[in-house]
């Protein structure tokens, strides 16, 4: 069974000066760790003279694996505060980048840490970020004759169709939450006096924008 989660649906990237360095900070939607090792070759790849790359990320739904790495910054001071941002916002199947264009001041442990979260902080704020909803992938096969009826009834409800094929009868592919899926069961079998087919195809993740 598949489990929810939160995710960004596409990257984003913000970026901030403190003290005359620059952060460059990325969120990247992972779900492999070779997913992950190619945005950090990519994004070490477009700023090849920076001075630190920190990282952290999460992948998985019901057991999460972790990582974070300070980039050559001070112990502590970069990828384990970038982590905290992750887990904070309850994400997972993310990797947040930082990259940092030193300016000659230093800034502290203290200092490094806050800079390193915020600026990750800011760009889960600007993200666009989902909840990833397990769905049913159900098979409706239905006469012509309820055709009306099954569009009116899916309206404002959680169903959402994939593909309707019409032969010497009706068959509509659609996506509903699993708990709905009995119930919606009954009023097709009700609208059809029984003559409906309903089957359960599968599962899959529908992302519904926070």
């Amino acid at each position: 069974m598949l489990t929810p989660y939160s995710s960004p649906v596409a990257s984003c990237r913000t970026q901030t000066e403190i003290k005359k360095s620059l952060f460059i900070a990325d969120i990247i939607p992972v779900h492999t760790t070779d997913d992950v090792e190619s945005a950090l070759a990519a994004i070490k790849k477009e700023f090849k003279d920076a001075t630190h790359h920190c990282y952290a990320y999460r992948l998985g739904t019901t057991q999460i694996a972790e990582k974070s790495s300070d980039g050559g910054e001070p112990s502590g001071t970069a990828g384990h505060p970038m982590l905290h941002v992750l887990q904070g916002n309850e994400l997972t199947n993310v990797l947040g980048i930082v990259t940092r264009y030193f300016g000659g001041i230093k800034l502290g442990a203290g200092g490094l840490a806050r800079a390193y979260a915020g600026s990750l902080a800011d760009t889960v704020k600007a993200a666009p970020l989902a909840r990833y909803t397990p769905h049913n992938r159900m098979e409706l096969t239905i006469p012509y004759s309820a055709v009306g009826s099954f569009e009116h009834y899916v309206e404002g409800t959680d169903i959402r169709v994939l593909d309707r094929a019409f032969s010497d009868k009706v068959k509509i592919s659609f996506l509903c939450l699993p708990e709905k899926a009995e119930e919606h069961a009954r009023v097709f079998t009700d609208m059809t006096a029984g003559k409906a087919q309903i089957e359960k195809i599968g599962e899959e993740y529908v992302p519904i924008r926070k």
